[in-house]
């Protein structure tokens, strides 16, 4: 079974990079939607359900930075 990541959030960011700095990889943080209503978010350079996939998990403070709706209750620690 292929697991399908449930995005529910999509964040966006350019960081100047030295290597280069005027096309810089955008940095994902993406928001997504567990099977029992909580949601964890997870960052990397990729597309949406890569990084959703295969990126590093963050704390729900940095998380609550990318999405400040969210709830403390219901992140996935």
């Amino acid at each position: 079974m292929i697991y399908i990541p449930n995005i529910i959030g999509i964040n966006r960011r350019n960081y100047p990079s030295q290597s280069n700095p005027w096309d810089p990889p955008a940095t994902l943080a993406v928001l997504v939607e567990g099977d029992i209503g909580d949601y964890a978010c997870y960052v990397g350079h990729g597309n949406a359900e890569w990084v959703a996939r295969h990126g590093d998990k963050i704390g729900f403070e940095e998380a609550r930075a990318q999405f400040p709706s969210i709830q403390k209750d219901k992140y996935r620690t």
